[in-house]
């Protein structure tokens, strides 16, 4: 069995890794505001057909007051209010026609000079449109009284009021069908950290104008707790004034190793770093913050300069751990690390009580630190708690005000980066804080924000899903499923981009050039090889039929890179991929997660059971041979040719391989055809 172990921990590693239009018009149904039930007294609009004729509501009366159709309408506004006065028992809020006129009492002391309005004798009922014959005049009535003045002559209909929104160029329902989110809510014109995580990466090819929104679940985090273990806090603010809504409050303060709750209202702690007021609206702030719905405990560490005791740390972890962690429903922020000997006495305790906060149910979420370096190398020293097991690390992006949107999708060069680092989010971060006795707006750099963004983040993944008991790997399962498609690399070391699920890039001013996720979810079809700009037109052909071989027999090649079902069946030039979100590309992402190698797959990665009949035959010779399977099942598992390789390997006979087919199953879902697989493999390993 000891074969049996070697392809299982191959497997093992790889395990670890895997883990309908756009900007759609006004819909009059969807985008109105439906009117309020007919028992409610409501605004009206009150259509008259004026057979005399148009009239000027905002000139000069004395022209007009002779005139038969003014006399009309005069008349006309005179018997309706009359009507309101005479029935106000009839309103369930009479009260409501008294403030009416009490308030356009005081407007017209205020703008008694600048009157523009004709018909000025009634404040209860009054015209606000007139073209030809028709007239519009609105007003506040009871549902009696609706159906009094609907006697009157020449009414012809009386309407509710409503509301109609602005056009938007989002779709909420398409990102709703996406991310699978109860609702969505919408921050406009947000800080740019947060638009970044909530779509895919932003291609000036394809959208128009950079979506600066940021898009996220109605929830935001609603009844999970993020704890926040840094120098000080003060909550005292417009950030955190939603205590209605959630609770906000200073759990400790955290000195020569005693924790204590004295004097924790709204602030506590004492540091001109204000470093913990800029990680705690980064997570949580109701404008700069990733979940303004969310709970948020501050426990505030005294600070020698800029540095940490590891007394105070511990100390601060141990009453966490103790008193701040509710079961899967509690994310703790670190904003904070340093390098230590690996195996010393220090890296035992932090590992101990860290993993001890995990298995209670805790999330942990870490800053990668700031020295530019590649971390989890080293054989003597560890970074601490970025690369403690229980720990998820978190990068930085280059995000600063000062660079280009198309130039944030890589690490920043302060930023450290390495197999620890599980996800890389914004290293540049917008706040507003009281500091020095007043609330400044500032820029703040590090990953020392990165970790509460992503912090943030978690708490709306599982504030939207309430009953899911979310562990570490869970959460980074959810975290490696939304940002796979969004890769990001240096000096070799590749990473992701944290997202939320949103994955649609939206152009802010309504122009794409492309089709798909990336350019405002546009349906595609094999035409949009050109690109058109023309998004006037209906690009929305039928896409399931197996249009690869286009009008002249030839697969279709795309220009602007995209491939697979939802873009005409489009194929990957040779040597390149193509992944489950329809690009192509040569990385181990591309080429390794979901990827469809219907439409694109490397050449040099199956060197066996490509295409080619000649090498689609398996060496059997060479079958018991450690190296050869292993090399097999490395080029097979990269390029998702696994089930491939299970009807390849039908013919052989079957009998037990439980561990491994559970592996393969687990990756794959291949269950019949990979069990067989599997059964193979031990099959040899045994007669070895």
């Amino acid at each position: 069995m000891k074969f049996i172990t070697q392809i299982s921990s191959i497997i093992g590693i790889f395990s670890l890794l895997i883990n309908n239009t756009y900007a759609k018009s006004i819909n009059p149904t969807s985008n109105v505001d439906k009117p309020k039930s007919k028992r409610d007294d409501n605004y009206y609009l009150i259509y008259v057909n004026n057979t005399l004729g148009e009239i000027n509501l905002y000139s000069d009366s004395t022209n007009q007051k002779r005139q038969e159709s003014f006399i009309f309408v005069e008349s006309l506004i005179n018997e309706i209010n009359d009507l309101i006065v005479e029935n106000k028992d009839t309103y369930r809020n009479p009260e409501k026609i008294d403030e009416i006129e009490e308030s356009s009492k005081l407007q017209k002391r205020k703008d008694e000079d600048q009157e523009l309005n004709t018909f000025n004798t009634s404040n209860l009922v009054y015209p606000i449109s007139s073209i030809k014959e028709r007239l519009v005049l609105y007003s506040y009535l009871s549902e009696k009284l609706v159906k009094k003045v609907k006697s009157l002559d020449n009414i012809v209909d009386i309407i509710p009021q409503r509301n109609f929104s602005f056009h938007e160029y989002y779709s909420k329902e398409d990102i709703l069908n996406e991310t699978h989110w109860k609702n969505l809510s919408v921050r406009e014109n947000a800080d740019l950290h947060l638009s970044l995580i909530s779509q895919g990466k932003y291609d000036k090819q394809k959208i128009g104008k950079y979506d600066s929104n940021y898009y996220y679940p109605s929830t935001a985090g609603k009844d999970i707790d993020i704890v926040i273990l840094d120098s000080s806090f003060n909550f005292n603010y417009f950030e955190f004034s939603n205590t209605d809504d959630r609770i906000v409050k200073c759990a400790a303060n955290v000195s020569d190793g005693r924790p204590s709750i004295k004097d924790i209202e709204n602030s506590c702690g004492h540091s001109t770093l204000y470093h913990g007021e800029s990680v705690s609206d980064t997570a949580a702030g109701l404008k700069h913050g990733a979940a303004s719905r969310a709970n948020v405990y501050g426990v505030s560490v005294a600070t020698k300069g800029a540095q940490f005791s590891d007394t105070d740390l511990l100390a601060g972890l141990q009453f966490i751990y103790e008193k701040l962690v509710r079961p899967h429903k509690t994310v703790i922020n670190l904003s904070l690390g340093g390098k230590d000997i690996i195996n010393s006495e220090t890296h035992k305790q932090f590992d101990s009580v860290l993993s001890a906060i995990e298995e209670k149910g805790g999330i942990i979420v870490a800053s990668a630190g700031n020295d530019g370096e590649l971390i989890g190398k080293s054989s003597n020293s560890i970074f601490i708690p970025c690369e403690l097991d229980s720990v998820i690390c978190v990068g930085g992006i280059t995000t600063s005000q000062k660079t280009s949107i198309e130039n944030v999708y890589k690490i920043d060069q302060y930023s450290n980066y390495g197999p620890p680092v599980d996800v890389y989010a914004p290293f540049y971060v917008i706040n507003e804080i009281i500091k020095e006795n007043r609330i400044q707006k500032i820029e703040v750099p590090g990953t020392s924000f990165s970790s509460p963004l992503v912090a943030g983040l978690v708490a709306t993944i599982m504030g939207e899903n309430p009953n899911v008991k979310y562990t570490k790997e869970v959460i980074l399962k959810k975290l490696r499923e939304n940002g796979k498609s969004e890769t990001i690399s240096k000096n070799n070391q590749s990473g992701i981009i944290a997202n939320n699920g949103k994955h649609i890039v939206y152009s802010s001013d309504g122009k794409y050039n492309g089709c798909g996720v990336y350019a405002g979810n546009r349906p595609c079809s094999p035409d949009d090889n050109n690109n058109s700009k023309d998004n006037s037109k209906d690009n929305s052909k039928d896409n399931t039929k197996d249009n690869s071989e286009g009008n002249d027999n030839k697969p279709i090649i795309r220009k602007d890179g995209r491939c697979g079902p939802n873009y005409g069946n489009a194929v990957c030039k040779s040597g390149q991929c193509c992944n489950s979100n329809g690009r192509c590309g040569t990385g181990l992402f591309d080429c390794f997660f979901d990827c469809l190698p219907k439409y694109g797959i490397r050449d040099n990665y199956v060197p066996l059971l490509g295409t080619n009949k000649e090498r689609t035959k398996i060496n059997f010779k060479k079958w018991k041979n450690t190296k050869y399977i292993i090399s097999i099942l490395l080029r097979e598992i990269t390029c998702c040719r696994l089930k491939i390789l299970a009807d390849k390997l039908d013919k052989f006979p079957s009998k037990k391989a439980i561990l491994l087919k559970w592996v393969l199953r687990t990756i794959c879902g291949f269950d019949a055809r990979v069990a067989k697989a599997a059964n193979i493999i031990e099959d040899d390993c045994s007669e070895r």
